[in-house]
């Protein structure tokens, strides 16, 4: 659990210098103060019944929500864009997740087109029945 004085919260952006995926936690120094933080929790949008896991990368710019004035306690809200990490997808209506090797899994909300290019392979375990149906199904 955070603890500090949210009164005295403060934006801060830094960048990552270390990551513990067993916790999810990661370590950031911030430029303007010349220091690293102490392990920080990484916000994400589930963690009880659905769990949703995304590392961040050393460097990867981010911001935080610090309690009080020192960096023992707070939070990282995320990674952002900036002119160095431009978004590689531009468009209002895809949602994508490009991962270093190349692979990239693509939805366009206008198209109602899911779009899966990976570069290794691709394993399908189910527990039941995997049904497939398709106005056409080609297979190379």
């Amino acid at each position: 659990m955070i603890q500090g004085n949210e009164q005295n919260s403060t934006l801060r952006y830094g960048e990552i210098t270390a990551y513990d995926p067993a916790r999810h936690m990661a370590r950031v120094k911030f430029p303007d103060l010349g220091i690293i933080s102490h392990w920080l929790p990484i916000l994400t949008s589930n963690t009880q019944n659905t769990h949703f896991e995304h590392p961040l990368d050393s460097g990867e710019h981010v911001a935080c929500i610090m309690a009080g004035t020192g960096t023992e306690s707070g939070v990282i809200l995320g990674a952002f864009h900036d002119d160095k990490n431009t978004p590689l997808v531009a468009d209002k209506d895809t949602h994508a997740i490009t991962f270093e090797d190349g692979t990239r899994i693509t939805y366009s909300r206008s198209t109602h087109a899911l779009k899966v290019e990976c570069v290794g392979d691709i394993e399908i375990h189910a527990e039941g029945n995997i049904k497939l149906t398709a106005a056409r199904i080609d297979l190379n």
